[in-house]
């Protein structure tokens, strides 16, 4: 009996050893091999770290008028590691901050691979969606409320092609810049100069660890890595001169729609020759940019998609037009230069030309009478620039189209340039597998038929005339600053290209130019201007019964400084809708007070 208690106590005590022994050995491996694993999950339980958003670069015009920047604002937000019963939590969240359970769920699909990472699930939310989400807080662990900076767009629609939007990465863009340090649902620049100097205005993001509690709450805080601000970038724009522009703009396409023309939007762009510095870019219709910086909602995204003047389309670079008249610049240059015509010729203009039995007629049907070639500028003879045409043949105009620029971008910092359409022989046959008419030929000589081109290609044409041949590339951005206004680099105008034509050519060419101010198609438009402007009107044929209104300019006429190019698409005849706003601008750019209009007759 006793030897088989004693067998039993050995046993039990054998167990109990073996136990300890295990208890040991497990202490001793969660303790020596994976301690350190364990105590970064503990840290991490106690710990909250959290990214703080870095604001992006402000955005001044030249003379240090700020026209983005950003404002304070709270999000709400989720903490995916501690979001921990999504079951009860995302249907409860939806209902306050009013968005499904499907994105909320999506967006923490996203967010996986940043644990600690706010999800902004609304960003600017207001003070009511703050106070019922804090009065849920215990039954929404991992919901948090965060100070965010939000861009915000001074003067909303001013500028807004230009400057463009942010909006929240997308997967092709975040997996471009995941190894950049992009998460998942950053803000990045979407359109227009927030696009293409995001490197620039994009700051750093900085962080907090906070000590919280078993409800998830802060409950004090162990360090701050403050965000580091994005570089700004200051403009060439000047913000009064966009503001004439847009109003200008606005003005007449409002005024066209009541004359009873389409008047479906139109164009400025402003430039400095001397510097090929944007002075003023605008783009009718627009929008506000600030609906797209907090996410824009689904009544404000169809609103502007199903506008069908498409106010997301910046007319000045992304549309493409016939040149109109204002192409006799091209023609005129290319025949003067190859010798066809001089200054001194004298051409009849009866109103028709025929050619092989077509006829084909002016603006003026009647006819214009004995004109030189400067006077075949001032008034926009049709007729004597279909005779320069067949002389010059469409291969070589489309030569010198192409030397000045037209068919190819012309290379300004914004995306979605247009290039054009510069028309030759070759190219109709290998486009529609046809052959070149002669009489297209007199089309394009006047700027009709296949040729397209941009309002920014028109004010660049302007400036070659102004400039004896000298085309800058369009600036944008001046220079780049430190938040605290440093100078990062400064950006030198550069030359795109230069027209060689010679001297007696531009002298002519800018003779034609300024007799349309002072006689020709736009002279009563300007009647009393104190400054000596050149131009040319244009009215481009849509095929559909409708026309474009052009007119593009430099001035002063003896020491230029500026260009400008205007379109009224399908707004009427180019010196009753393009040339008043024209006016407008060169009136506010040498701060000349505004005088009434006379009443303009029908011209091209």
């Amino acid at each position: 009996m006793w030897d088989e208690r004693l067998r039993r106590m050995q046993i039990m005590t054998y167990i109990v050893l073996g136990v300890i022994v295990l208890l040991v050995v497990r202490l001793g491996w969660l303790q020596l091999v994976q301690g350190a694993q364990y105590k970064k999950i503990a840290e991490e339980n106690r710990v909250r770290q959290v990214v703080t958003q870095a604001p992006r670069g402000t955005i001044y015009d030249r003379n240090g008028t700020v026209l983005v920047t950003n404002r304070p604002s709270f999000a709400i937000s989720i903490i995916p590691a501690e979001y921990t019963s999504p079951e009860q939590e995302t249907p409860l969240l939806a209902g306050i901050i009013g968005i499904t359970t499907e994105k909320i769920e999506t967006m923490i699909r996203q967010g996986e691979k940043f644990p600690y990472t706010p999800l902004r699930l609304k960003r600017d939310v207001d003070q009511v969606a703050i106070a019922r989400v804090e009065e849920r807080k215990r039954y929404l662990p991992g919901v948090i409320i965060e100070a965010v900076p939000v861009r915000h767009y001074v003067y909303k629609e001013l500028a807004a092609h230009l400057c463009g939007f942010v909006g929240v990465i997308s997967e092709e863009e975040y997996d471009q810049g995941k190894n950049m340090g992009y998460h998942p649902n950053d803000l990045v620049g979407k359109d227009g100069l927030e696009r293409e100097w995001e490197k620039t205005l994009r700051g750093k993001n900085g962080g907090r660890r906070v000590e919280i509690n078993a409800s998830g709450e802060e409950v004090g805080a162990l360090e701050d890595k403050p965000s580091i601000p994005g570089n700004a970038i200051v403009l060439t724009l000047d913000v009064n001169l966009q503001k004439a522009a847009e109003e200008a703009l606005a003005a007449q396409v409002a005024a066209s729609g009541k004359m009873g023309e389409p008047a479906k939007g139109g164009a400025v762009v402003v430039l400095d020759v001397r510097t090929g510095g944007v002075l003023a870019m605008a783009s009718n219709p627009s929008f506000d940019p600030n609906v797209f910086a907090v996410g824009i909602s689904n009544s404000n995204w169809e609103k502007i998609i199903t506008n069908p003047n498409n106010p997301l389309t910046n007319r000045v670079i992304q549309s493409t037009y016939p040149p109109g008249s204002v192409f006799k610049i091209v023609t005129a240059s290319a025949a003067l230069n190859m010798g066809l015509t001089s200054r001194e010729e004298i051409f009849e203009d009866k109103g028709v030309y025929v050619l092989n039995g077509w006829s084909f007629y002016g603006w003026e049907t009647t006819g214009l009478g004995r004109l030189n070639i400067v006077d075949g500028i001032a008034w926009s003879s049709d007729p004597l620039f279909y005779e320069l045409g067949r002389r010059l043949g469409a291969d070589n105009l489309a030569a010198y189209a192409l030397t000045f620029g037209l068919g190819n971008p012309t290379g300004i910092q914004l995306a979605g340039e247009e290039a054009g359409v510069v028309p030759s022989i070759e190219w109709k046959r290998a486009n529609y597998g046809e052959e070149w008419y002669p009489g297209e030929t007199l089309i394009a000589a006047i700027g009709q038929g296949y040729y397209l081109v941009t309002p920014l290609q028109q004010a660049l044409l302007a400036m070659a005339v102004a400039t004896g041949g000298v085309i800058h590339r369009p600036l944008l951005v001046d220079k780049t600053i430190t938040p605290e206004g440093n100078v990062i680099q400064a950006y030198q105008p550069e030359i795109a290209r230069t027209v060689y034509l010679r001297p007696e050519v531009w002298d002519t060419v800018r003779q034609g130019m300024r007799a349309v101010i002072e006689k020709g198609t736009a002279a009563a438009v300007f009647t009393g201007f104190p400054r000596a402007v050149a131009g040319k009107t244009g009215s481009a044929e849509t095929g559909k019964g409708t026309t474009h209104s052009w007119f593009a300019c430099y001035a002063p006429y003896e020491n230029p400084e500026i260009a400008v190019a205007v379109l009224i698409d399908e707004g009427g005849e180019g010196s009753m809708a393009a040339a008043p706003v024209a006016r407008h601008i060169l009136e506010a750019y040498f701060g000349l007070q505004e005088q009434p209009l006379p009443p303009q007759p029908k011209t091209d």
